[in-house]
């Protein structure tokens, strides 16, 4: 079955563009990078080659003539190679599949921009740890997007929700509107199920073919084991993965201290918890390998609520989440999943109920900040840059109090926000400085907001002349 992403969109906008450079997509591994882009040669092109330079070594050799690299070489030893298949300019895509395994590939890609007769598009899943010197890597010479696992209303359109439906969904946004209590119990149990499930497109696809998520743990834990194959896998100049035995073990004791560093109370990332007397000189090189494989996203702390949030960030100082909250839930004992379920989370509830904002957080292109001051006993779950300023994003399995939020709201602090939301189970609200609305909703609210954004900076007023 065909899964419906956003992404799409951007890669058609990159297909139509006059004077466009080779496409880099990059992302998780098994996140739909190589589909989207055979979706593309099929749709939108006369033919397409798929080039997999993971499991073919010998189509690196095809850029040479003579010992030197050129677009013409490349073009026509393919030809032979691929038994006369046509390659016509800006008629045939050539995709680019795993690029990260071939440094002449990633390199051509400077010599395709500068010709400007093929359109290319290419994938990688390792990118971010390859070890490729700089002049293997010519910047500026391509455009880059990064697929990320579905999104809660990717995940809700792959289950024939009508566009009726959507509508009213954002309409309610939009407007502020309450939704009737069908669409808030049916949209509720969507979210329970997406936490579970999760947006990987094989778990998606497995959910909504058997819905029996026995079989979609399953399909989880098999790509656990995928992305535990690649840990401590490095890259050579010439292209050739190498083993890392020191880096292996260190990123698979990170990794897997992951569900008890976000179960406990304090949910900040603490070296100690991988193991005892645990050092950041020893482990910070195993977060940052999982990190540029889009495996997990930080969200920092910050020395002061004030824009721009990142220049405010702690290095230091932060917690660590999946990018996708499925693959969280299945580090987690399978009962989870029968108390997610009934609602009844138990010790867990914190930690999924920040886990599951993190995930729209982040698919929702949104960097991840949070702010703690023991000393003055403030904590918030999320501090967002959104259209019109900075705003505190708190979530409630229920509907607790948020005591630290109104000192901000209040001006108690030396701190000025623009609004507090509060994200609770079903239904919208506002209280004395919040408003409240379901956690489901907060995808479609992102939504909105990016959507404000795009149209601030796409339509300017006309400067008059003088």
């Amino acid at each position: 079955m065909e899964l419906k992403r956003d992404l799409y969109q951007k890669i058609l906008k990159w297909r139509h563009k006059k004077n466009k450079k080779p496409l880099i997509i990059d992302g998780l591994r098994q996140v739909g990078k190589t589909y989207l882009c055979v979706k593309l040669g099929k749709e939108e092109y006369d033919n397409y080659i798929l080039y997999d330079f993971r499991h073919d070594s010998n189509l690196s050799n095809l850029f040479y003539d003579n010992g030197k690299i050129s677009v013409d070489a490349f073009i026509s030893n393919s030809i032979v190679y691929f038994n006369n298949q046509r390659i016509i300019p800006k008629k045939t895509l050539l995709i680019f599949d795993e690029i990260n395994d071939s440094a002449v590939a990633r390199e051509s890609l400077k010599l395709f921009s500068l010709d400007g007769r093929y359109d290319v598009v290419a994938t990688g899943s390792l990118l971010g740890i390859s070890d490729l010197s700089i002049k293997h890597i010519p910047s500026g010479y391509d455009e880059y997007l990064t697929l990320k696992p579905l999104n809660f209303i990717e995940f809700i359109q792959a289950q024939n929700i009508s566009d009726l439906a959507f509508k009213t969904i954002r309409s309610s946004i939009n407007n502020k509107t309450e939704l009737n209590d069908v669409y808030l119990n049916i949209l509720y149990s969507h979210f329970l199920r997406y936490i579970i499930v999760g947006g990987m497109p094989s778990c998606v696809i497995k959910y909504i073919e058997t819905n029996n998520l026995l079989e979609v743990r399953q399909v989880q834990d098999n790509l656990i084991k995928d992305y535990i194959a690649d840990f401590g896998i490095k890259y050579r100049e010439d292209g050739t993965r190498l083993l890392d035995a020191t880096l292996l073990i260190r990123i698979s004791r990170a990794f897997s201290s992951i569900p008890d560093q976000l179960a406990k109370e304090n949910k900040k990332f603490k070296y100690s918890v991988i193991e005892h007397g645990g050092r950041s000189s020893e482990f910070s090189d195993a977060l940052q390998w999982l990190e540029k494989t889009g495996l997990i996203v930080r969200s920092y702390n910050l020395r002061a609520i004030e824009s721009p949030l990142k220049g405010n960030a702690i290095s230091e100082e932060f917690k660590v989440f999946l990018t996708d909250i499925g693959l969280l839930v299945s580090l987690f004992p399978i009962s989870l999943t029968n108390d997610l379920l009934s609602g009844e989370l138990g010790a867990y509830k914190g930690a999924i109920y920040e886990a599951i904002v993190a995930d729209m957080l982040y698919k929702g292109d949104k960097d991840l900040y949070y702010y703690s001051d023991t000393k003055k006993h403030l904590e918030n779950d999320f501090i967002v840059e959104l259209n019109d300023g900075i705003d505190v994003i708190e979530t409630k399995a229920n509907n607790g109090r948020i005591i630290s939020a109104k000192k901000l709201a209040m001006n108690e602090t030396r701190f000025r926000i623009h609004k507090v939301y509060k994200l609770i189970k079903n239904g919208y609200g506002k209280g004395e400085f919040f408003e409240s609305f379901p956690h489901y909703l907060l995808p479609f609210f992102l939504e909105n907001q990016n959507k404000k954004i795009e149209s601030k900076l796409s339509i300017l007023d006309e400067i008059p002349t003088i």
